[in-house]
């Protein structure tokens, strides 16, 4: 992710299960890591996932994922 430039309106969080635990997962719907998944706020203040990557993924491929968000 260090090599990917991200547009000015996303922010990268990187999640842990060692550290975060798997709720955290679980409640993302992840089933297996690495997984990307990019979400977006609403006019109305909901975060909404707009699109989501399982496995993993070169600096071509996060950069097609972050087009038109």
């Amino acid at each position: 992710m260090q090599q990917v430039t991200l547009p000015q309106n996303v922010v990268f969080e990187k999640r842990k299960l060692e550290i975060d635990g798997e709720e955290i997962f679980r409640a993302c719907g992840v089933q297996s890591t690495p997984t990307l998944i990019l979400y977006r706020s609403t006019d109305k203040g909901q975060i909404v996932e707009v699109k989501r990557h399982v496995g993993g993924a070169n600096v071509a491929a996060i950069e097609s994922l972050l087009a038109n968000i």
